[in-house]
């Protein structure tokens, strides 16, 4: 995985805060707090800087979402300007004052369009440290021609306001270089990480397991991700109804809702599968849902680094996964998971009938992965990574 490489060489720092410098007055700018894969690396961000001795907050451009309760409980403030739906230049005024208020030494934006509004801002308010990170390889992954000319055009404006431009893939990295949108010297990769303890509690599992109308010993393939058409749950559907002509007795759970909710019902009907997959909808702790589950699927034709595979090897599942974006740098196919062709249902079905009629090798498997994950994934490698490189802006900027 050469990910992991990218920032091995910067830890050896002496542990929250760095010794005896000074706290850093940290503020992460997003769109909102809403349930999702970015927002609960904010979220990990926020427990992990407060424990390092960072003064947090966090500035939500449209809604405060599901997550900025707990964001506060951690002891962050959660600002928010209720930014409406398209570009609305009147939201600046309220950002600049937030701003002021705050006076943040570090100012972190995740994706483009909080980037957009608060980078040019930060630069005009003198904020020492503008940094950036992009979760997802927009770049390539929208459908529409124009849609990626307009994020390229966006994250080219906007690179002169960040020092650094993280990417949480090398896809992304290839991306973003390629198109010459942000300067090289200014890329790097910052892998995202996941509070690997907060996994490993599986009592609840056989409740889970009922409330569902799952038998308590039969095998269940899984996955967690919004119900949309990246995800390609459809896909995983079909593929897991020619896997019941192998394995009768197993099961099919989808965690999760969104737009696909309708469509994915319909499907299910007429493959007369409805008795065998199960929408858990949408949950506030997902992770649950993994401990129910013998083996995990992702079978999405866009990925850039997928949260939901680290949680999963923290749970100790073996991975499925498309070979699409950044998935081919975390699943070392044979050593922690199998990977498929994006689309490719036989061979997804060959993935899943393999592990699924071998439960050693899938212990394995997923033993590999969870060793993985504690030891290159934790939160605190992927804090310790940012916090070095906002020290290292800052003391550049006061040179």
């Amino acid at each position: 995985m050469d990910d992991r490489a990218v920032y091995s060489d910067e830890m050896g720092a002496s542990g929250p805060g760095f010794g005896n410098a000074e706290p850093l007055r940290v503020m992460h700018v997003v769109l909102s707090l809403d349930f999702g894969g970015m927002e609960r690396v904010v979220l990990e961000l926020v427990r992990e800087g407060i424990r390092r001795g960072q003064q947090v907050s966090v500035l939500c451009l449209m809604n405060p979402g599901t997550l900025a309760g707990h964001v506060e409980a951690l002891g962050a403030s959660v600002h928010c300007v209720h930014k409406p739906p398209g570009l609305r230049f009147d939201s600046r005024p309220k950002i600049r004052k937030i701003l002021r208020e705050i006076k943040p030494d570090v100012i972190h934006s995740h994706q483009i369009g909080p980037l957009f509004y608060a980078g040019p801002i930060a630069r005009r308010e003198r904020i020492p440290v503008i940094v950036h990170t992009e979760h997802g390889n927009h770049l390539t992954s929208s459908r529409s021609f124009f849609k990626r000319i307009r994020i390229r055009s966006i994250i080219g404006i906007t690179a002169r306001h960040m020092a650094r431009f993280f990417c949480v893939s090398e896809s992304i990295v290839d991306s973003v270089t390629a198109y010459g949108v942000v300067p090289r010297h200014k890329v790097s990769v910052v892998p995202n990480g996941i509070d690997t303890s907060a996994f490993e509690d599986s009592s609840g599992a056989d409740a889970l397991r009922q409330s569902l109308g799952i038998p308590l010993n039969a095998p269940v393939v899984g996955t967690i991700g919004r119900l949309n058409e990246v995800k390609r749950q459809n896909l995983l559907i079909r593929s897991f109804a020619k896997v019941l002509d192998r394995v009768p007795e197993a099961h099919l759970v989808l965690v999760g809702d969104g737009p696909e909710r309708e469509a994915l019902g319909r499907l299910i009907e007429e493959l007369e599968v409805a008795g065998r997959v199960h929408f858990a909808g949408y949950q506030a702790r997902p992770q649950d849902f993994l401990h129910v589950m013998n083996l995990f699927a992702l079978t999405s034709r866009s990925e850039a680094m997928p949260l939901v595979i680290l949680e999963a090897w923290a749970a100790g599942l073996p991975v499925v996964g498309s070979r699409v974006g950044g998935i081919p740098k975390m699943i070392e196919p044979g050593q922690n998971g199998l990977l498929f062709d994006s689309g490719d249902e036989a061979g997804l079905v060959a993935a899943f009938i393999e592990l699924l009629t071998d439960p050693d090798r899938a212990r394995s498997l997923g033993q590999a992965g969870r060793e993985l994950v504690r030891s290159q994934f934790d939160t605190r490698v992927m804090a310790e990574a940012y916090e070095r490189q906002y020290r290292e802006v800052l003391a550049s900027s006061r040179i």
